[in-house]
């Protein structure tokens, strides 16, 4: 979670509002919800600031804990995802095949992928 979702997150744990919070650090609401939109980014004494505030660590408030994932390894979790959907297809009786093609046929048309 990057640190704009960690702001609102700890915010609404807290059960505060974009103004109390505001309040609390000396900025604006608008500041406030900048900083969860990522549309602004805090100095350093405002961040020392939401850690006093919510009682955690500079680490927890800034840590990004989302998995870091490189082009190959995404490259081969669809090949291992591709092979997997492919043998679980072929295991499917003819009638079941083709209720899951109309069916992606569908997700296609709704997703924007395939006209009607």
């Amino acid at each position: 979670m990057a640190f704009a979702e960690k702001l609102k997150a700890l915010r609404l744990e807290n059960k505060m509002t974009q103004e109390n919070v505001a309040e609390c650090v000396n900025l604006s609401r608008s500041t406030i919800a900048g900083y969860e939109s990522k549309n602004r980014q805090p100095s350093y004494d405002k961040l020392s600031a939401f850690v006093k505030l919510f009682h955690v660590s500079m680490d927890e408030l800034l840590e990004d804990d989302e998995p870091v994932y490189t082009a190959a390894d995404e490259s081969h979790n669809l090949e291992a995802e591709g092979r997997d959907f492919m043998m679980r297809f072929q295991r499917l009786p003819e009638n079941s095949k083709k209720a899951l093609l109309e069916h992606l046929q569908e997700l296609e048309i709704q997703a924007g992928i395939k006209e009607t």
